[in-house]
């Protein structure tokens, strides 16, 4: 279910004590597949975990159980916005989500147009954006390059501890977690979190995509991009 390559990336992630999960995995699956009427497709390894792709949802697996805690918060605080993945059901104790299945389930061809309709939902009770950014610096980027990039750490708390309008972020907004729907465009993989604007909008300003509706500074754009750069080398 899970190959090697996709294994060391979870043990990357979160230590040799995950290989006990990946081991178990088969059986996991087996037991909410059945709970909840599933048949599997393929399943698709991530860096937090596993998508299981079955013919009615998809079940999202993480051995973090806070992850998937925090990613069912968010999409219940989307629930009545098109722009996001439906949460069907949870089984938290075991990390599990249930999760709507995309059609097509392609790349999403104007990715960019969910960002204003995210930013429309209720921030109370999610962490803010510093918090975010310490993880990607620490964790991220860091166990990634095995560097440490001090001075851009240093620019992208000093932006995110700005005095700036605040809405609830996706938190990891690029085009890869963007999926074309029969509604449209559809955002998944949520690390939600409260804070400048500007931040889900990086990868569509670096890369040039149309900014439908954009609720936001470009000029904090850039400077968050500046800050960002050891993401985009």
């Amino acid at each position: 279910m899970i190959d090697d390559p996709a294994r060391a990336r979870l043990v990357r992630r979160f230590g040799e004590p995950v290989t006990a999960w990946i081991d178990a995995l088969p059986d996991l699956v087996a037991t909410l597949t059945a709970r909840w009427g599933l048949t599997v497709v393929e399943a698709v390894p991530g860096g937090t975990g596993v998508a299981v792709r079955c013919t009615t949802a998809v079940l999202k697996l993480t051995p973090d159980h806070d992850v998937a805690a925090h990613e069912a918060k968010a999409l219940t605080a989307w629930a009545d916005i098109p722009a996001a993945v439906d949460l069907l059901d949870t089984d938290l104790a075991r990390g599990a989500l249930l999760l709507e299945l995309l059609h097509p389930g392609t790349p999403a061809t104007d990715p960019a147009r969910v960002v204003p309709a995210l930013h429309r939902a209720d921030l109370k009770g999610f962490p803010p954006l510093r918090a975010r950014v310490d993880f990607l610096f620490e964790t991220v980027l860091t166990g990634r390059t095995g560097t440490y990039y001090a001075t851009e750490h240093a620019k992208a708390r000093k932006l995110a501890d700005d005095n700036t309008p605040t809405v609830l972020l996706h938190g990891d907004m690029h085009p890869g977690n963007v999926l074309q729907s029969a509604r449209g465009p559809v955002a998944i993989d949520p690390r939600a979190c409260v804070g400048d604007p500007a931040v889900d909008w990086l990868d569509f300003v670096h890369g040039g995509y149309d900014l439908h509706g954009a609720d936001v500074d470009l000029d904090r754009v850039h400077e968050w991009l500046a800050a960002f750069k050891p993401f985009y080398s």
